[in-house]
Formats: structure tokens, C-alpha cells, sequence
């Protein structure tokens, strides 16, 4: 992407993302190389290539952000599996679909409660 954006075009994107409020960044695209944006919801990313970057500050929180984002295809998946356990279910429920369906809801609360133990491992480091 780095040599598909016209510099009029860049320019224009930087702006945009200017006019948004989005608060530009020291840091840059890893991509493309443009200044990278903090949205107003916290989100980082790049306003010329679209990239969502993830800013961390050691060693500790990469591998933290590393496992909070396996953990979180984990969850999704397992939720994909349950909708599709719904979907194919009768009516009535047999034991066996009510079996495989309460196992995966508590593979969904057991990935869920890692998530937000990552998570507030992460918050922890930086507000310290």
C-alpha cells in the first residue's frame, strides 16, 4: 500500500482524520509509514492505509496482547460452534445436543474469564 497512495491523496486521508478529531501519534505505520492516528474510541490506526495497530511498551505486553487476541478467535470460534448447535437443533432438545451445548458455554465462560484476567493484567502494568 506504501506506494499505491498518491501523496495529494495522503495528505487528503491525514486531514480527514485531523477534521474527525482523531489525535495523531509519534508513532508510525508499521505498513505504510504515515503517522499513526488514536481514534476517540482508543482505537489506533493508520488514517492513509487502514491498518489497526496495537501499542505496547515491553517485551511483557506484547506476549499479554499476544494471548488476549488467541483468546479472543478462541471465543469467537466457540461461539460460531454454539450458533451452529442452535441452528441444527430440533424443536426439542435431545441430552446430547443440551450436553454439547452446556459444554461449550462453559468453554465460552472459562475462555472469557482468561480474556479479562489478560486484560486487567495489561490495565494493571499501565497504569503503574
Amino acid at each position: 500500500m506504501p506506494g499505491n497512495v498518491e501523496p495529494a491523496e495522503r495528505s487528503r486521508k491525514l486531514a480527514e482524520a485531523l477534521l474527525k478529531g482523531w489525535k495523531m501519534l509519534p508513532e508510525t505505520c508499521p505498513v505504510c509509514g504515515s503517522p499513526l492516528f488514536e481514534t476517540p474510541g482508543g482505537d489506533v490506526v493508520c488514517a492513509v492505509c487502514g491498518t489497526e495497530v496495537i501499542l505496547v511498551g515491553s517485551e511483557e505486553e506484547v506476549k499479554i496482547e499476544q494471548q488476549r487476541l488467541v483468546m479472543e478467535r478462541v471465543i469467537r470460534e466457540l461461539v460460531r460452534h454454539l450458533e451452529r448447535e442452535l441452528h441444527e437443533a430440533d424443536d426439542e432438545l435431545s441430552e446430547e445436543e443440551i450436553s454439547r451445548i452446556n459444554s461449550l458455554l462453559d468453554a465460552i465462560n472459562k475462555a472469557s474469564s482468561i480474556y479479562k484476567s489478560l486484560s486487567r493484567r495489561e490495565k494493571g502494568r499501565k497504569i503503574s
